[in-house]
């Protein structure tokens, strides 16, 4: 064989091994990528900053960040988590974990969709037979959130902007929200199409103790509890019932669980749970241990009852209950004046998401007479 035909033989066994090397490198390292396994939504506030998952209750006003906990496979390594978080708990138990917002590799990044988990319908009436579908809860996209695994959380619903606006929340806004995260991993930004992806627990999962859920009490006068204020962002449902087993039996059969145990799980509400709720710190008060105090006149001006005007502090004070039918409110504030007219402001929902308005407001048109109610909190020795 000549001695340049063997050059070429040579330099070609080369050119072949190099491009073999390469390969077989190449293959190597794809291999050993980490792949993404589980997606966590888990939450955390300045007075709690351990990162977790479930429900958390905030007092009013305060604040709260969410983030994903990705669990990650490796060849080589086995599983492992990294979350953006210093401290974090999953399933009860702290988890070792590599603190970081990014994806181990550096040529591959991550980009999170957050969503929010809330009722497709903001209220109306329910009934045995379309209590399957106005119970039915699905995710809403939040864009406002942007792609970060790490962001701080707002309690603002996306559902009204589906269905239509909704009076704006009392401020600071009280609430009750699910939340939900699709992961994507991609090689570049651009890429339309992620390379890996994975979500969080999601609308099938509404009883399951892992979801993260944000419950934020209501900033409102003594003797209302602040507790009501989880009953708002979510769906104010009317049971066609006479009672409380007629409205449980609305939803056991269709959802499985008594109408009361969806309030207690702050996934539907009603115009007598909303306002015991406020009054008793219970849903499930029977209305009869409310004192009637008198019917008050609708009018313009000054409101009156038995035909006297009532002075805020006296007659009337934060707590009583205003009836009208199977609706009712919960009498807050004062609008400055010292006497109960119109423009007073009441907690309730009727059909709607629970919000605080004006009494005129949340009045039906015609009403010409409201009950005046209070509950006095029984002493027990």
């Amino acid at each position: 064989m000549r001695s340049d035909t063997k050059r070429l033989l040579t330099i070609a066994v080369i050119l072949v091994g190099i491009v073999a090397a390469g390969v077989l490198s190449w293959r190597f390292r794809e291999a050993r990528r980490a792949t993404l396994q589980e997606v966590r939504v888990v939450t955390a506030t300045a007075g709690d900053p351990v990162f977790r998952e479930g429900w958390r209750h905030l007092d009013p006003g305060e604040g709260f960040q969410l983030a994903v906990a990705l669990r990650l496979h490796q060849r080589g390594r086995g599983d492992f988590w990294i979350c953006p978080g210093k401290d974090l708990v999953l399933d009860g138990q702290a988890v070792d974990h590599r603190v970081t917002d990014r994806w181990p590799e550096k040529d591959r990044g991550i980009r999170v969709f957050w969503s929010t988990i809330e009722c497709a319908f903001v209220g109306g009436e329910l009934t045995q037979q379309n209590a399957g579908e106005r119970l039915q809860y699905r995710t809403f996209l939040a864009p406002e959130y942007g792609r970060r695994p790490l962001v701080m959380g707002r309690m603002e619903a996306h559902n009204a902007d589906f269905l239509g606006q909704l009076p704006p929340p009392p401020e600071p806004p009280p609430g009750t929200l699910r939340f939900y995260a699709r992961v994507q991993v991609y090689a570049d930004p651009s890429d339309l199409r992620p390379l890996q992806s994975a979500s969080s627990f999601g609308p099938d999962h509404l009883w399951d103790p892992r979801l993260p859920v944000i419950s934020r009490k209501l900033q409102a006068p003594e003797p209302i509890h602040p507790e009501v204020g989880e009953l708002f962002l979510i769906p104010g449902m009317q049971p066609m019932g006479a009672g409380a087993e007629d409205a449980d039996a609305v939803t056991l059969d269709v959802i499985g669980h008594p109408f009361l145990d969806l309030v207690g799980a702050r996934l539907v509400s009603s115009s007598w749970p909303f306002a015991a709720l406020a009054v008793a710190g219970t849903p499930d008060l029977d209305s009869t241990e409310l004192q009637a105090l008198g019917r008050i006149t609708i009018r313009p001006g000054r409101l009156l009852r038995n035909g006297k005007p009532l002075r805020w502090g006296r007659e009337v004070r934060p707590g009583d209950v205003f009836q009208s039918g199977a609706h009712w409110m919960v009498a807050v504030l004062d609008d400055g004046n010292g006497w109960l007219d119109l423009n007073d402001l009441v907690i309730h929902t009727w059909k709607a998401p629970a919000s605080e308005v004006k009494l005129i407001d949340a009045l039906d048109l015609g009403v010409t007479q409201i009950r005046q109610l209070r509950y006095e909190e029984r002493k027990h020795s």
